[in-house]
This record gives C-alpha cells, sequence and structure tokens, in this order.
C-alpha cells in the first residue's frame, strides 16, 4: 500500500497547485487522516490488479481531467473497496451499492488557473482562423481533409501532430502513418474515418502539419495542456477553432475549450453540444458562427457545416467587449469551482 494514494498529507496530490491537490485539501480540512482511506484522480489510481490484491476500505476518487466511465463495472465485485466518484457525468456510471457518485458542475473554471498565456515570437503574417490538433482522431482528420479539398489548410494557422497519448501522465508519441491513413474509429466521438487515396499521400509527406515555429515537438509546451500557445497566433487571427475530445455519450469541456477563452479569442466549438454547456456556464459562444445550428448534429454532418459554413463564408467582425467577458467569466468560473469543491467535501463527509 502506497501513502502517496492516501487521503492524507502524503498524497502525491496535496501540495501540488492543482485542482486535484486543492480538492484533496478541502477533503482534509473535514475529514481527518483515516485508515483505509485513499484519494486519486483518473491518472494516478492503481491499476485495478493492485487495488484488488493491496487495498481494502474507500477510494475517493475525483474525476477532473475526463468524464466517468463504466470500466470498473466488470472490477468492483472483486475488490474489498466502495468507491466515492467525484465527476461530472455520475450517470456513465454503473449503479452499484459500493460506488458513490458525486455531481460536479463547475469544476472546469480550473482550467483558468492553470492556461498561461505567454509570449514566444512576433508574427506579421494574417490569417482568417487558427485550429490546434494534437493527438491523431478520425473526426479531426475528416475536419483537415474537409480543409485540404478547398485549399484552406496553407491559408490559415493550423497544425496537426498526428500523435497518441500515452500511459505516462500527458504523455504522447507520434502515432504511425500507416496508422493516420488507415480507416479509424473513436470511442468518444463513436465517429469511423479513413482518408480518401489522394489525401493520404499528402498525408505521408505533410505529417506533422506545424504552426509557425511551432516548438512543441521539442519542448513539449506550445500547443500543451498549460499554455494557449503564442498570443501573436490568436493576435493574427480572427478566431480559433476547437475540436473538442468528446463528441458522444458525454458532455464535456476540456483545456481546449478554455484556451481562446484565457487568450481572449472568438470561437467555434466543434463537440457534443459543447457550445450548449459553455453558454449555459454563462459564456458567450459567437452564435453568428452557427453553433445553434450545428451544436447537436452528428460528427460528419458538424464537419462538413461547419467547414462550409463558417471556414469559407464567414465574414463577421466581434465588439472586443465579447471576449473580455469571456475572460472575466472564466475567472467567476474558477471562483465558483472552488466554492463547489467545499460543497463537495462536505457530501464526501457525509458519505463516509
Amino acid at each position: 500500500m502506497s501513502i502517496e494514494f492516501s487521503l492524507s498529507t502524503g498524497n502525491e496530490h496535496y501540495s501540488q497547485l492543482t485542482p486535484q491537490g486543492n480538492m484533496l485539501r478541502e477533503l482534509l480540512e473535514l475529514i481527518p487522516k483515516t485508515r483505509d482511506l485513499w484519494y486519486a484522480d483518473t491518472f494516478s489510481l492503481p491499476e485495478f490488479g493492485a487495488l484488488k490484491k493491496y487495498y481494502t476500505g474507500t477510494v475517493v476518487l475525483y474525476c477532473w481531467w475526463d468524464p466517468a466511465d463504466d470500466r470498473i463495472s466488470n472490477q468492483i465485485d472483486n475488490m474489498d473497496l466502495d468507491f466515492i466518484i467525484i465527476t461530472s457525468d455520475p450517470e456513465l456510471l454503473p449503479v452499484h451499492h459500493r460506488i458513490h457518485p458525486i455531481k460536479w458542475e463547475k469544476q472546469y473554471g480550473f482550467h483558468m488557473e492553470l492556461i498561461r498565456a505567454e509570449p514566444w515570437y512576433e508574427l506579421e503574417d494574417r490569417r482568417e482562423f487558427l485550429c490546434m490538433m494534437r493527438n491523431h482522431k478520425p473526426e479531426r482528420l475528416m475536419f483537415l481533409e474537409e480543409l485540404w479539398k478547398r485549399d484552406l489548410i496553407r491559408e490559415n494557422f493550423i497544425s496537426y501532430l498526428g500523435q497518441v497519448n500515452t500511459k505516462a501522465i500527458h504523455g504522447r508519441t507520434n502515432r504511425p502513418i500507416a496508422e493516420i491513413v488507415s480507416q479509424q474509429y473513436q470511442a468518444d466521438t463513436d465517429f469511423t474515418y479513413t482518408p480518401g487515396a489522394e489525401f493520404a499521400g499528402w498525408l505521408e509527406d505533410n505529417i506533422p502539419i506545424l504552426l509557425p515555429d511551432d516548438q512543441t515537438l521539442t519542448n513539449e509546451n506550445n500547443t500543451d495542456f498549460f499554455t494557449t500557445g503564442n498570443p501573436d497566433w490568436y493576435a493574427w487571427t480572427k478566431y480559433s477553432i476547437v475540436l473538442e475530445t468528446y463528441w458522444a455519450r458525454t458532455q464535456f469541456l476540456t483545456e481546449k475549450s478554455f484556451k481562446p477563452i484565457v487568450a481572449q479569442h472568438p470561437f467555434v466549438n466543434l463537440g457534443n453540444n459543447s457550445n450548449q454547456l459553455l453558454e449555459s456556464l454563462g459564456f458567450d459562444v459567437f452564435p453568428e458562427f452557427g453553433c445553434d445550428m450545428y451544436d447537436g448534429m452528428l460528427t460528419q454532418k458538424k464537419v462538413e457545416y461547419v467547414v462550409k459554413e463558417t471556414c469559407v463564408e464567414t465574414c463577421v467582425e466581434f465588439d472586443p467587449g465579447r471576449v473580455k467577458h469571456n475572460y472575466q467569466q472564466g475567472f467567476n468560473l474558477l471562483d465558483q469551482a472552488k466554492a463547489e469543491q467545499k460543497h463537495i467535501a462536505k457530501l464526501v463527509k457525509d458519505i463516509l
């Protein structure tokens, strides 16, 4: 058993200035150090085999990076553990007498504390929009192909690194080109796509596609989780296009949605009704781009609509006050997220 997994000051998250660390500190304000009481997020949770072999008691699992899922359903009867799972999507959890869900709504606000806007270099090259795509996914590749068909890739600031996450926290590696150009299915979007033959040939010669002087492949910091990247990418484009992670089963926002908010940039957000969620949190979602039309569309129709109606035909200007509103609302949401954690800690104590 590991003290770094215990709900105590010895936990690996305790000293970290992160949502996970803050949540743990709020719990410890109300809950004394207790034998066989554990705390983790989705990255630090031990493997199920280790949980079964070495641990008893109760695990408090804080799902911040990702929504919950049902992977635990085939394991929990083989473990001597109860789980208190703090998640945005308790409906995705299996119903079980040893699983106690707690729903959160405001924890997205912590992205405002984590994502930095920092200068890197100066550009004087005006483009229409900015779109950063790191991991290879079928819906992103379809979006890239639709842009390629219209000669829009070189006309805008677009990256497509063709990477995949590894088991390391925030680890990533390049996907082989043979995987990128073959048929791919993605559960997060419930979508399968195979690039056309001519486009596949173009990909073999052009992946990875980088932003101007992008340092991502060397310092892993520009288009990474905790920075917007170069502010000039935003200053010299009119808006961002965000391809969120989750397009099926759940509404969930990652750091991708908050980068243009931190950078004070208008945006088009493609996800599973992600604009509806952002609007419910108080953000301006720039309906001039047609989000009322595309937000709930299925993947292929959504991509085709946005490329045709926004990337090709958009001619809109925005009041700078609207992006300033979003920036301030982000910090309002951060305050709400911190208050919500205090409430969550009380709920955890009540369950225990």
